[in-house]
């Protein structure tokens, strides 16, 4: 459920396009607010707005209810619906699609970075010597 809470989030944050959730006032959330209650008629508390976003808390279900039909979603059981996430299944011309990705070990990153800074240093030995 966390999981829809934060999709359900972002939505509304893609559809106002106001500045990032960290920055919203307290006036934001009232501004939201009305702006709910215009589309959906019915009303939700600024201060659970806010405890929404500022937290991992989930609100009460009417509330939940009431900001998915706001992003023209019936209602939560719709949103949840047409939100799921199911299980991927890999089958073998996927797995040819995309090629094991092989990482270079950090140890060898950095045998590769001092000896590079020996070579230089060498490098730079050898051309005040030769002068």
């Amino acid at each position: 459920m966390t999981r829809h809470a934060n999709d359900l989030k972002q939505q509304i944050e893609r559809i106002l396009r106001w500045e990032q959730p960290a920055h919203w006032r307290f006036r934001d959330f009232e501004l939201l607010s009305q702006l709910v209650f215009t589309h959906t008629n019915r009303r939700v508390d600024a201060h659970d707005l806010q405890a929404f976003w500022e937290s991992s808390a989930i609100p009460p279900p009417f509330c939940l209810d009431t900001l998915a039909c706001f992003i023209d979603y019936a209602g939560w059981a719709d949103f949840c619906t047409r939100n799921s996430y199911g299980v991927v299944d890999a089958d073998d011309e996927i797995v040819k699609l995309h090629a094991p990705i092989r990482e270079i070990p950090t140890r060898w990153v950095v045998i590769i970075c001092w000896l590079s800074l020996i070579a230089s240093i060498l490098v730079g030995v050898l051309l005040v010597w030769k002068r």
